[in-house]
């Protein structure tokens, strides 16, 4: 539950952060990129507690980077006056995905991540 608790704090906020300093990442309101950013927060624990393991962190970081890039730019659509390029969801996804190294590797040094294999 933390690692839960984490990602809706630290996504979101990357996501806010890509608006600020990347051009070709604009919203309109103040809660968009917050509801864009729980929306993948929740997909991507889902997405760890599913596969993510020591043996496939390399796995789950690929599947974060393209479900990060396809849902920031597919997710923009949904809000009026929302402006997110192809170029613009990947280097938002890069940020996350930077975010997401330091996650893993914390959620299975700790011990809150058991999982040596897929499904396992």
């Amino acid at each position: 539950m933390t690692g839960l608790l984490l990602k809706l704090i630290i996504t979101p906020l990357g996501i806010v952060v890509a608006s600020w300093i990347l051009p070709n990442v604009e919203f309109a309101s103040w809660y968009q990129p917050i509801l864009l950013g729980a929306l993948l927060a929740v997909i991507g624990y889902i997405g760890e507690l599913t596969f993510l393991g020591r043996n496939t962190k390399g796995f789950v970081l690929a599947m974060d980077f393209i479900i990060s890039a396809v849902g920031i730019y597919i997710g923009a659509w949904a809000f009026a006056n929302t402006g997110v390029t192809p170029l613009g969801a990947i280097l938002t996804a890069v940020i996350l995905v930077i975010t997401e190294i330091f996650q893993h590797n914390w959620l299975i040094q700790s011990g809150r991540i058991k999982r040596e294999g897929i499904l396992k």
